[in-house]
């Protein structure tokens, strides 16, 4: 490449003209090297079927990756038959039930109203459930809750301990057949009748 003199052009934007420079070679150098750099990147690793680099190519790593997580789901043990649970019938439990289903942190009474007869959420004293009305229906309920119904786990997502789920649970169960006043209506569609 050969030196030029830097020329004065004939362009010229509000009154201002401006030289043809050259640019620096350093520049020149450093943008070619990016370009030979982006082109080798390109071959090595979505090209080439192992990279120079001597790691494994994208579609290889994909495939080690998806063994790993096979071999350690493999090696997790089975989760535990599941332990039929029992409300409880004890007034001491069903009190702490009803506090935690009226507290302010666990918003369930927001929902299904203090007297559990239903507002945004479906009335838990008639026997036309969503989701099923045994202990372990109920606790599961509790526990995952049905986000795109608008109810969070936990009703709130705070978590509770087992020994408050279930609590809660027999709360709900306890008040079964309560008959509150002005009851959400059931809904034909979603409800089943509960045995």
């Amino acid at each position: 490449m050969a030196h030029r003199p830097d020329q004065l052009l004939d362009h010229e934007a509000d009154g201002i003209r401006e030289f043809d420079n050259q640019l620096p070679r350093w520049w020149l150098y450093g943008f070619y090297f990016t370009i030979l750099f982006a082109a080798a990147y390109l071959v090595n690793y979505h090209v080439l079927p192992t990279p120079l680099v001597g790691k494994k190519g994208m579609i290889a790593e994909y495939e080690a990756e998806l063994e790993a997580a096979a071999a350690t789901a493999a090696a997790r043990p089975a989760p535990a038959a599941p332990v039929a649970l029992a409300a409880a019938t004890d007034e001491a439990t069903l009190r702490r039930g009803e506090a935690i289903f009226n507290s302010q942190t666990s918003l369930c009474s927001s929902c299904h109203r203090p007297d559990l007869g239903g507002l945004v959420g479906p009335n838990l004293t008639d026997d036309y459930w969503l989701h099923g009305c045994s202990v372990s229906d109920i606790v599961s309920s509790i526990r995952t809750g049905y986000p795109t119904m608008g109810m969070l786990p936990y009703g709130s997502n705070t978590p509770l301990s087992d020994d408050e789920l279930l609590a809660v649970a027999s709360y709900i169960l306890s008040k079964r057949g309560s008959n509150p006043e002005n009851p959400k209506p059931r809904d034909p569609e979603r409800d089943v009748l509960c045995n």
